[in-house]
């Protein structure tokens, strides 16, 4: 089973942060120039990968309630509980219901450009919640003839 590029994306975009700010208490300005620069590359790709599990609809909801101005707390805190109950792997239809009224409300103006920014994280993120779950179930293998007579 693959990793979600949405995970994985996120995990270096969390390392790369981290070595930001070690950078820049060092003061290595040249080296501060060079993360950024990935970070921007990172950031890009990010912008362009859909996620393909709950986990990656996770992390972009967590970047989406990252996104919305203080005066969206209280939708960012919506966005954060979501991310954490998919996460954890439970995923609900109030939720995915939530999530698309959201994203309508976003995209319709609501918290202005930083709205527009979070609201394309949360289609992509619907793209993740809603995608089915493929459960593998254990076969036994076939009996022996032997097995069966006896039996």
């Amino acid at each position: 089973m693959h990793i979600d590029p949405v995970v994985m994306l996120a995990e270096q975009l969390r390392s790369l942060e981290t070595a930001l700010k070690r950078a820049r208490d060092g003061e290595d300005h040249d080296q501060a120039c060079r993360i950024l620069g990935k970070i921007s590359l990172l950031t890009s790709e990010l912008d362009e990968t859909l996620p393909t599990s709950a986990l990656g609809a996770a992390e972009l909801l967590g970047f989406a309630a990252a996104a919305l101005p203080f005066s969206g707390a209280k939708y960012a805190l919506h966005l954060c509980e979501a991310a954490e109950r998919l996460a954890q792997g439970q995923r609900t239809f109030a939720d995915l219901v939530w999530l698309r009224a959201m994203r309508e409300a976003l995209a319709g103006g609501l918290c202005g450009q930083d709205g527009l920014v979070a609201a394309d994280l949360i289609s992509r993120a619907i793209v993740g919640v809603s995608r089915p779950i493929v459960v593998y179930r254990a076969v036994m293998a076939p009996r022996s003839t032997e097995e069966r007579v006896h039996a």
